[in-house]
């Protein structure tokens, strides 16, 4: 009878100790990796994520910052934790571009992760001077083509950045020319651009708020197909130039091999987060829209927009190393 006790407690300790929801009930804290600095937008909105996925999962869920290389750090950090679900990485669209940027990557974004789900979209905004006569997107579009040769710049948060390729990807997609200012974070390339020190900008919604309400700039519209839910008065750019589109967008992801059941747990937790309104209007104040997508179309999404800023890279012949 001790036998057949100690077998049924063996086999039932093991089931626990197998069970990926017994794995997310461990004592140990999730770390949510983030690759920029405590503070900024990517951080606040993964400590929003974070405090919603602990109710979720009734476990302790917290932020740690790893910043630097664009989120490189981060990645390459987690890519090489332990499987157990316990190290993931809350990441953004940059992550797409690093490789041309830093060729040396020592991990494969396709290869050394798997994806958990998408987390919602941090919106840009294209904007002018507040002393410019330009009050949209079809009269800027004029003015660029008016302008003398290499007169036409704007300015970004820094080279290879989505902002960045938004700007070269307008200058593609309206055959115009646009030269590129890049400047070391949002706050001095939007003094910039109040100062006039350049024509446009391309930039963070949330940052460049403040600004536009004081009249030192003016948005012209966001850089997302659809228009901003919190300023739904803001047209997008895509309702002059069908098919632009550039939107940073939010995803988690986790080592490669850890327990597929796991990431069904951790990615219905998401889910859940991201429907809670709390949550949601934490990410408008952000500039931002809180939006899931699953781990299938996660990858998917993955792979086609690594594709899609490939072929601008290529198009535009940028070249980051230079």
């Amino acid at each position: 009878m001790f036998a057949s006790r100690f077998t049924r407690r063996a086999l039932a300790a093991l089931a626990l100790t197998l069970s990926p929801v017994a794995a997310l009930h461990a004592a140990e804290p999730i770390r949510l990796v983030v690759g920029f600095a405590p503070g900024g937008g990517v951080d606040t909105l993964a400590r929003v994520t974070a405090q919603a996925l602990s109710k979720e999962l009734d476990r302790t869920v917290i932020v740690e910052n790893k910043s630097g290389a664009g989120g490189t750090i981060s990645a390459d950090y987690v890519s090489k934790s332990q499987a157990d679900g316990n190290t993931l990485l809350f990441a953004d669209t940059s992550l797409l571009v690093a490789p041309y940027i830093y060729p040396a990557l020592r991990y494969d974004l396709q290869r050394d992760f798997a994806p958990i789900g998408m987390v919602g979209q941090s919106d840009l905004a294209l904007a002018v001077p507040g002393d410019s006569p330009v009050k949209t997107v079809a009269e800027l579009i004029e003015a660029i083509r008016k302008a003398p040769p290499q007169t036409e710049t704007f300015a970004s948060v820094g080279v290879g950045s989505v902002h960045h390729l938004g700007g070269e990807l307008f200058a593609l997609q309206t055959k115009t020319e646009l030269v590129h200012v890049p400047y070391r974070g949002g706050a001095p390339a939007s003094q910039a651009l109040a100062s006039g020190e350049v024509s446009m900008s391309f930039a963070s919604l949330a940052s460049s708020i403040g600004l536009a309400n004081s009249g030192r700039i003016r948005l012209l519209a966001t850089l997302s197909e659809r228009r901003f839910p919190g300023m739904p008065d803001l047209p997008s750019v895509s309702e002059t130039i069908p098919g632009y589109s550039v939107t940073p967008s939010l995803f988690m992801l986790a080592p490669q091999n850890v327990d597929p059941a796991l990431i069904a747990t951790v990615s219905k937790a998401l889910e859940n987060s991201m429907q809670q309104k709390q949550v949601q209007d934490a990410f408008l104040a952000q500039g931002s829209v809180a939006g899931y997508q699953d781990a299938q179309a996660t990858e998917k999404w993955l792979g086609e927009e690594t594709e899609r800023w490939a072929n601008v890279i290529k198009t535009a012949q940028l070249d980051f190393k230079q």
